[in-house]
């Protein structure tokens, strides 16, 4: 498979009354949960690129925490490699989009997206936020 990243995404978390919630959208055909994820644009870092993406598609904005590892996927022929970041959400903005976005559990949200290469992104996200977690008590 070719190592050439071509999409940029993010698993964005907030905190709640001492709970973590993650953020799922629903994709552009409405049909499936996905993250937030797109195509980097010529002359865009991978971080640039999911941080856009995922003001485009949720209309949130977010800070970015830890670079997670690249996915891999084939569509139609062709490997898709995504590059996801571990992103705090820190507010919204406006959007065009008409998604559906949904804040959940991490078991809910693991249910909830229907794509491996999502839920094997939003596991490294749990994994890293609970090392954090660790190191800070």
């Amino acid at each position: 498979m070719s190592q050439t990243l071509s999409h940029a995404g993010t698993v964005v978390f907030r905190e709640r009354d001492g709970e973590i919630d993650y953020l799922v959208v629903s994709s552009s055909d409405g049909l499936n949960w996905v993250l937030p994820k797109g195509h980097i644009e010529r002359g865009e870092t991978p971080e640039v690129a999911a941080l856009r993406e995922l003001a485009e598609e949720a209309g949130v904005s977010g800070a970015m925490v830890a670079p997670l590892s690249a996915q891999h996927y084939e569509r139609r022929g062709k490997d898709v490699a995504i590059q996801y970041f571990l992103v705090r959400a820190s507010g919204s903005t406006t959007t065009n989009e008409t998604r559906t976005l949904r804040w959940e559990s991490h078991d809910s949200a693991l249910e909830l997206l229907s794509f491996p290469e999502a839920q094997a992104a939003l596991r490294e996200a749990i994994a890293e936020l609970e090392s954090n977690q660790n190191r800070e008590q």
